[in-house]
């Protein structure tokens, strides 16, 4: 099995609800945070990332703005139990 199917895959169900308040779009969100449109908007769709990705984009949402959640509360384990 390759690396890529082993690897486990997060969402951030508040992203959303984290995001729009601060910024109109993926694209500006994406400017802002110096990230790549198209993984904001998996993160918006709620699509499963990789876990270093998410927490990437948290950390630097949060040296912007106020996340009123500590960063693992906010990830989610897409693996079944």
């Amino acid at each position: 099995m390759s690396k890529k199917k082993e690897r486990a895959w997060f969402v951030c169900p508040a992203w959303t609800d984290i995001l729009s308040p601060h910024y109109a779009s993926d694209r500006d969100a994406a400017s802002a945070l110096d990230a790549d449109p198209k993984l904001l908007a998996k993160l918006r769709a709620g699509t499963p990332v990789a876990k270093s990705s998410l927490l990437k984009m948290l950390r630097r949402f949060a040296s912007r703005h106020d996340l009123r959640s500590p960063v693992a509360d906010l990830v989610v384990d897409t693996r079944s139990r």
